[in-house]
């Protein structure tokens, strides 16, 4: 068995490279979809989730932001 580290993908064109990482991309959908998702993907979707809610608690509509930067200074 060959590992990553031992390939030497400088010597390959383009066209090859693109092969070989759709190969490889294939490979690991079917182990996502044999296995399910890796658990650190949930702590991720999770995290992001959290992060765009705040966001949106935090946004302000356009019209009111224009105004505050529209404003005459005090």
């Amino acid at each position: 068995m060959m590992t990553a580290d031992g390939i030497d993908i400088s010597s390959l064109s383009n066209g090859q490279r693109v092969a070989l990482m759709e190969r490889l991309w294939r490979s690991l959908s079917g182990e996502i979809a044999r296995n399910g998702p890796p658990d650190w993907h949930e702590t991720e979707l999770k995290t992001r989730e959290t992060e765009w809610t705040e966001r949106a608690r935090l946004a302000q509509d356009w019209s009111v932001v224009r105004e505050e930067l529209t404003r005459e200074p005090l």
